[in-house]
């Protein structure tokens, strides 16, 4: 329920990003939430490498940061993919057979 919540409310908060506002006025069609979500990523990565360029030694600051993605995103397990799980007999059964020859 919580990420039923949350992503509604980012939804709801990309409606109101500058861009989507002034197509609305505009009585344009609105942007779809994906595409405002990839330009703002591209926003922010954008502003990431402007001010990781004014540092000065970058190299070393993005190492730095190199290391801390590591330790902060780290990579799950899919549960999806069935791996380790009792999959019971698998063989066919009795009707099946029986569907099959008829």
């Amino acid at each position: 329920m919580a990420r039923l919540i949350l992503s509604l409310l980012f939804d709801h908060c990309l409606l109101l990003h500058p861009e989507q506002i002034a197509r609305i006025e505009s009585k344009l069609p609105a942007y779809t939430v994906g595409s405002l979500q990839r330009k703002s990523q591209m926003d922010v990565l954008l502003e990431f490498i402007t001010s990781l360029l004014e540092f000065p030694d970058p190299g070393d600051k993005l190492k730095e940061l190199g290391e801390l993605i590591k330790d902060v995103f780290q990579l799950m397990p899919s549960g999806k993919h069935m791996i380790g799980r009792d999959l019971g007999r698998l063989g066919p059964i009795a009707s099946l057979k029986y569907c099959s020859a008829g």
